[in-house]
């Protein structure tokens, strides 16, 4: 419960001091502006967590924001094997459309997809497409973080 605690309290002060500027991005289809949906019920900020599922023995823990503009930020904190820490911050885009959940990651332009299932816990993802293949092999599951 302390490692959680500590690695929540590491992931928000990461958010204040490492946060990359927002790109603004307009979405365009024939010079038109395109609509974007988005469930209110994944507004705020999330975190999660988990070991082993993208590569062996590496532990994954992040805070990740959803507004209602449709933007996000991802903080990851990525613990190794070996003891090395890496940690990141994403910016980037969200929206739902036919009951599938899209992540556009503006460092890299590429759309991550998911099924998600809003429950009592949480929202329970699970990938449909990642880094432009499919593949549905990873889970995990966003808490809602208090407002």
């Amino acid at each position: 419960m302390r490692k959680n605690i500590f690695i929540i309290g590491l992931l928000l002060l990461t958010s204040f001091c490492f946060s990359q500027t927002k790109e603004k991005l307009a979405v365009k289809s024939q010079n038109k502006p395109e609509t974007k949906t988005y469930d209110s019920k994944l507004f705020g900020c999330w975190k999660g967590s988990e070991t082993g599922q993208q590569q062996d023995g590496v532990s994954k823990y992040w805070v990740s924001c959803r507004f209602k503009n449709g933007t996000s930020t991802l903080l990851f904190v990525v613990i190794y094997p070996n003891g090395k820490v890496d940690q990141t911050t994403e910016n980037g885009k969200w929206w739902v459309e036919n009951g599938k959940y899209y992540e556009l990651h503006n460092y890299d332009g590429v759309i991550d997809v998911y099924d998600y299932k809003i429950t009592d816990e949480g929202v329970d993802f699970q990938s449909v497409e990642l880094m432009g293949k499919i593949d549905n092999t990873y889970k995990f599951t966003d808490y809602k973080i208090a407002d």
